[in-house]
């Protein structure tokens, strides 16, 4: 019995990967907007009824996708810097998340680059890039109280977030990144000093 539901979820995690991976592909060429399950299955050499065992429709896989790159971005985080918390190092852990997110964005810069084309989709990709700062923000604030309320910076923070990353990626190879993180260190630092964001 063990050995069965081994199978059928080492199943689900490839279907799952399968469809997750074809979208990617999809929209590395096409507007979101023109792919739909059809295509997504002949994609992923998967049927529609597999299809809807899993997801509900196309942005219901936009969402899985969107939440396993925020997996990846923790993992190469874990990885790389098992012992960086935010409650230890607000910001250095800042830094680390920012040059983690950058990373994943280089790994995958025709899918990132897709998400200019549909208004939902940068809604959606905000979305999750806002409520992953306000979990960080509320583990934040259990050791440094925050000035203002958790939903508020993390709107902010996640506006300043993508405006910065959207920036470098434009403007690379012009800037290195090397270039661009000592002036993101320099500016963080300021702000983490300036005392507008924690309580005295």
């Amino acid at each position: 019995m063990r050995n069965n539901e081994k199978r059928e979820d080492a199943r689900v995690i490839k279907t799952r990967r399968d469809l997750r991976a074809a979208l990617v592909q999809l929209m590395e060429k096409n507007d979101f907007d023109q792919i739909n399950v059809n295509t997504i299955c002949r994609e992923a050499l998967v049927n529609r009824m597999t299809f809807y065992k899993h997801y509900n429709d196309k942005y219901d896989l936009l969402n899985d996708v969107l939440l396993e790159i925020k997996r990846r971005i923790a993992q190469r985080m874990h990885a790389e810097h098992p012992q960086a918390t935010i409650e230890k190092d607000p910001l250095e852990f800042t830094l680390l998340v920012l040059e983690a997110v950058i990373d994943e964005c280089l790994e995958y810069r025709a899918f990132v680059d897709s998400f200019n084309n549909n208004e939902l989709v940068i809604t959606m990709v905000s979305t999750t890039i806002e409520k992953t700062i306000a979990e960080l923000l509320t583990e934040l604030n259990r050791k440094h109280p925050l000035l203002y309320p958790i939903e508020a910076v993390s709107a902010a923070t996640t506006g300043a977030a993508s405006f910065l990353v959207r920036y470098w990626l434009k403007h690379q190879p012009e800037k290195t990144k090397q270039e661009f993180f000592a002036h993101i260190r320099q500016f963080f630092q300021e702000f983490f000093l300036s005392g507008i964001l924690f309580k005295a």
